[in-house]
């Protein structure tokens, strides 16, 4: 499918939520007029509709069918282009030189784009301004807006600065990235969607609001909707389906990395991976997404360059599909810096989520373009394009990484995160050694690399 035969739907999202603002004050109004009672039948009723409503939405797109763009794994292979599928026999001789590299520039990426994640690039440049802050960033946010605001369970916005981290702080892309490792350490490489949805539940918490308060959820999106469906009783496939319209977006790729560690130089068998965890509960481009960026990092560790590894990873998905398309163009512009690179893509792909995995992954490959091997540069100019940035910092420092290895990145970038990592699964110390990780996947990479 190619993005000129996409037709949006016009609507109004202020609309859409000024009605919604109506039917909470309504229901206080009620209340306050003595007729609480009629006011919940109408509101209950009103849930109803709503629900049908997504029902009537899930049908309508899971019965749509493109021979281009399939769901089933063996259609997906017979559609990829030409590639190396397996480019070495054994794990690279610099495989933890590499590792320890990509991991600390995921986690440097994703702690640099928390800090002002979805926010518009003008609002990013106005608070680098009012901060004293470079921009794009060249160091850690100096400060943060609403610095005693929670994230992500344990920690506040103030961790995420320069001067008040003493470990990677939390997030919910750096604990996909363990998710992964642990999925494959108890279940191998033959997990299932129930096994992984078992790790899940094992392991990653809603949140300790279940209300969803901002910062207090373990997830969001698609995986929050997983994970409740899960605990609601459901089985794969319709918990990672019901009532979840994120089915193209770019959480999948976020949980795409460690299938990359584990199967470096061998991107057929990392999009392999990729393909059983993204389809829990995500569809077409959605799933592509994650298959690209497992095998363009495992290209990453046998590569010196990122275009070469993102064009390897093109090699691993329908040659016709959407995400295809989107990285083919993205690969064609003349861009120099963050502000042309968001303003073509958004040009081109104006109507889409600000969410979506090929929007995203656009700014990934754009910063890759840009910074080439210079890992400030990557992050940095990555992050300022705005969109997901926290999720496209974390996988643009993580392939930049396994080109240039631990070494070659500045040391104000690793240093602040103490070699361990906040996490916040259930039954896991609060620490994790970062060290302690990279042995966790070398032994996983050696332990598949002999069958």
């Amino acid at each position: 499918m190619k993005i000129e035969d996409v037709k949006y739907i016009p609507f109004s999202k202020f609309l859409l939520t000024e009605k919604v603002d109506d039917i909470t004050r309504y229901l206080q109004l009620a209340a306050e007029f003595g007729c609480s009672v009629e006011g919940e039948e109408i509101y209950n009723d009103f849930q109803k509709d709503l629900e049908k409503t997504v029902d009537r939405f899930q049908k309508l797109v899971l019965q749509q069918k493109d021979e281009e763009e399939p769901d089933e794994f063996d259609k997906i292979l017979q559609l990829r282009p030409d590639g190396p599928r397996k480019m070495i026999e054994n794990i690279p001789e610099d495989y933890m030189e590499r590792l320890r590299g990509a991991f600390y520039g995921r986690m440097a990426g994703c702690t640099l784009g928390a800090a002002l994640e979805f926010q518009p690039i003008e609002a990013m440049k106005a608070w680098a301004e009012y901060f004293g802050d470079d921009f794009p960033l060249t160091d850690y946010w100096s400060r943060i807006k609403d610095p005693l605001a929670p994230h992500y369970v344990t920690a506040k916005k103030i961790d995420l600065t320069k001067g008040n981290m003493d470990a990677v702080p939390p997030d919910d892309d750096t604990i996909y990235t363990l998710l992964g490792m642990l999925t494959m350490e108890k279940y191998g490489t033959e997990f299932t969607c129930s096994d992984m949805g078992e790790i899940w539940k094992e392991y990653l918490p809603l949140g300790i609001d279940e209300d969803g308060a901002p910062g207090k959820r373990g997830c969001w999106w698609g995986e929050r909707k997983m994970l409740q469906n899960l605990w609601n009783g459901l089985t794969f496939p319709e918990a990672g389906l019901k009532g979840n319209p994120n089915l193209q977006n770019i959480a999948a790729w976020t949980r795409a990395d460690s299938y990359g560690y584990v199967f470096p130089g061998w991107p057929e068998k990392a999009a392999e991976m990729a393909y059983k965890d993204a389809s829990a509960n995500h569809r077409r481009n959605g799933v592509y997404g994650a298959m690209f960026m497992a095998a363009t990092i495992a290209a990453a560790f046998v590569v010196k360059s990122p275009i070469e590894a993102i064009e390897i990873g093109l090699t691993e998905i329908p040659r016709n599909c959407m995400f295809a398309e989107a990285i083919r163009w993205a690969l064609k512009q003349k861009i120099t810096n963050y502000q042309d690179a968001a303003d073509i893509t958004w040009k081109k792909y104006e109507e889409m989520f600000n969410g979506s995995a090929i929007t995203n992954a656009i700014h990934v490959v754009m910063g890759l373009m840009i910074g080439k091997t210079d890992f400030t540069k990557v992050i940095g100019e990555t992050i300022a394009m705005s969109g997901d940035n926290d999720c496209t910092g974390a996988t643009a420092g993580s392939i930049a990484g396994a080109i240039i290895g631990m070494k070659n990145i500045p040391k104000q970038w690793t240093e602040p995160f103490n070699g361990r990592m906040h996490i916040y699964l259930k039954h896991q110390p609060e620490y994790l050694e970062i060290e302690e990780v990279c042995q966790r996947l070398k032994n996983l990479a050696e332990k598949f690399r002999c069958k």
